[in-house]
């Protein structure tokens, strides 16, 4: 029983892990790429995401410091 109840967690988390990779897929292919349905413009997307940073100033120039730092 022990062993049935471990390989059904093992499963469950592999397919937790599974969909959280899709959904970081799915959201910087909306940002880089035009996707079906209106999911994003590759430029657009760029300069929306750094323009949501630059828009807060000094304090935004940080974050996305701090945002880029994390990306290496």
């Amino acid at each position: 029983m022990k062993n049935a109840a471990t390989m059904i967690n093992d499963v469950a988390s592999a397919l937790v892990g599974l969909f959280k990779g899709l959904i970081v897929v799915a959201v910087f292919a909306g940002i880089l790429f035009t996707l079906p349905g209106g999911w994003g413009n590759p430029i657009g997307g760029i300069v929306s995401l750094v323009d949501a940073f630059m828009g807060g100033g000094l304090a935004g120039l940080l974050a996305f410091l701090v945002f880029v730092s994390f990306i290496k």
